[in-house]
């Protein structure tokens, strides 16, 4: 390639650096929240995460320095006999003086910017620390049986307050996605993952009773009409007496004998608790031939659609059959 052929490639590059690091920027400033008072799902954009933009951002500009050093390098004859022409013997300090000045913008944005603002001073104190909560959240516990009432309306934050299970614990517990919001409602989650409400009620009960297990820890529901309360057996599929010692239940069975299933057990925990074949459990999902039997069985059901209570269904046929 001529020198001609290459400093056109390398100007086009510099073009499509300069328009992505100028979207991303404004993207950025004047579209995604930063901060903790932000919610996490106003955070993204196209499925990613303003830090994940920022990763981009900072790959580009990276590639628009080693294009800049490459354009210098292919246009330094040009430069400097412009300077000569321009500047006559003093065109190496003229030279000198731009990369100072260039070098200075950077010290000028420092000296004008407040110091220790008070605008960022919590920025980041909510990673890993459980916010205060209005009182009335103390309202859905229950001081005499420690019930807790769950509602769509909680967020994951609001129920790692009230019951002391971390929100990571719950999400990876589910089989969410790592970067799933903490500020959202479970209405809004439920919507988005596909789990239920019930299931989500038997991972909770199930990670509050591992935390404290010397207590008693009960989950109830949303208040709802007295025609819904008199069917819950059925609901969470608790079935014919005469098999209650091996058919599944779940949390909220009155019936606690049976086998419990939660999102966090395996296709092959399963097997060896029910005595079925594992592949067969997964063939009888319309899970593929391929389908993980070491995945959870949380992260199992987004990745291919499948309810809990489907699951138990399906358990509780082939144990009768």
């Amino acid at each position: 390639m001529k020198k001609s052929d290459w400093q056109y490639l390398v100007d086009t590059l510099l073009f499509i650096c300069i328009f992505g690091i100028s979207f991303i920027g404004i993207l950025m400033a004047f579209f995604l929240p930063k901060g903790p008072a932000a919610l996490e799902s106003q955070k993204y954009f196209l499925g990613l995460h303003r830090h994940q933009w920022g990763d981009i951002h900072l790959y580009i500009s990276l590639a628009f320095v080693f294009l800049v050093i490459i354009h210098l390098i292919l246009a330094w004859t040009w430069i400097k006999g412009k300077a000569k022409t321009l500047f006559k013997q003093g065109w190496r300090t003229m030279l000198t003086m731009t990369v100072i000045i260039a070098c200075l913008v950077l010290v000028v944005f420092w000296a004008v910017t407040p110091k220790y603002s008070q605008k960022y001073a919590d920025y980041g104190k909510r990673s890993g620390t459980v916010p205060e909560k209005p009182s009335e959240l103390g309202e859905l516990i229950d001081k005499d049986s420690g019930e807790v009432t769950i509602t769509g309306k909680l967020t994951l934050e609001e129920i790692e307050y009230i019951t002391g299970i971390p929100t990571e614990e719950i999400i990876d517990a589910l089989g969410l996605p790592s970067g799933t919001p903490h500020d959202e409602t479970l209405g809004q989650l439920r919507k988005k993952h596909g789990f239920d409400v019930v299931e989500f009620r038997d991972v909770l009960t199930d990670l509050m009773n591992r935390a404290q297990p010397e207590h008693e820890s009960t989950l109830i529901p949303r208040k709802t009409s007295s025609k819904k309360q008199e069917t819950p057996q059925k609901e969470e599929g608790l079935y014919e007496e005469e098999h209650e010692h091996k058919l599944t239940r779940g949390r909220q069975a009155d019936e606690t004998s049976g086998i419990l299933i939660t999102g966090r057990m395996t296709l092959r925990e399963l097997a060896d608790q029910t005595g079925l074949s594992a592949r067969t459990i997964a063939t009888r999902l319309g899970l593929p031939a391929n389908a993980p039997l070491d995945e959870h069985l949380g992260r199992l059901r987004r990745m291919y659609g499948f309810s809990m209570q489907e699951l138990r269904d399906i358990i509780t046929s082939m144990m009768e059959n």
